[in-house]
């Protein structure tokens, strides 16, 4: 009997890490709305990973670095407010993957193709939808947690209806904006953007500043 209860606990604990993937955190990368709830920094802090189970998931994350310009003193870059869904179904772990971001000019190519990759434990491609919020400031976390339950009503490329109601469940009351104050994937790949400098000099405070998008044809 202790042999089988033995031989029970031993595969438990032989299976559980297998069900779970490691969603791996960057420094660079401020993870903002994981499924609907929102991140706390406290819970983030010092931490280089994130379990999650193998089922569907979506993140609303942004860039944050410190540029270092040629003329400039350093700056911080905030990117847009990026949302990728995917399934870690079979995965190990996933991590994101962003292009070199040491100035503005790398700055301005990542805010025009918002070319980030999101790869498995082998470094490979994991299947997303994308999205991304149009420039907006928010007051509090839950504001953004609002925003991506009407925006998981909508729709749009990336939403997930369940997260929707799960969010719902937890009393926050969804927020009667229009969906103007959402913007699903440009079908336009020539549509223009504010440069990257003149971003910069229309607001004060660059680190706050959540610049308009394009997305690359998928």
């Amino acid at each position: 009997m202790k042999v089988r209860m033995m031989a029970v606990l031993l595969s438990v604990c032989l299976l559980a890490p297998a069900s779970a993937t490691s969603l791996k955190l960057s420094p660079e990368l401020d993870l903002l709305v994981i499924d609907g709830k929102k991140m706390s920094g406290a819970i983030l802090k010092g931490a280089d990973s994130l379990e999650i189970d193998a089922g569907q998931h979506q993140i609303l994350f942004q860039v944050s670095k410190t540029l270092s310009p040629a003329i400039m003193p350093p700056l911080t870059y905030r990117s847009p407010a990026m949302i990728v869904t995917f399934s870690a179904k079979d995965l190990r772990s996933v991590s994101l993957v962003l292009p070199t971001l040491n100035n503005e000019t790398d700055a301005a190519l990542f805010n025009r193709k918002l070319n980030y990759r999101m790869v498995d434990e082998h470094g490979q491609d994991v299947a997303t939808r994308r999205d991304v919020l149009r420039s907006a400031t928010f007051s509090h976390s839950a504001d953004l947690v609002k925003i991506m339950i009407h925006y998981n009503q909508s729709g749009l490329r990336a939403s997930v209806p369940d997260f929707a109601a799960l969010a719902q469940k937890g009393d926050l009351a969804v927020d009667p904006t229009a969906l103007s104050a959402l913007i699903p994937a440009s079908q336009d790949h020539n549509q223009s953007l504010p440069s990257f400098w003149a971003q910069l000099t229309a607001s004060p405070h660059f680190s706050h500043f959540l610049s308009w998008f394009v997305l690359p044809r998928a």
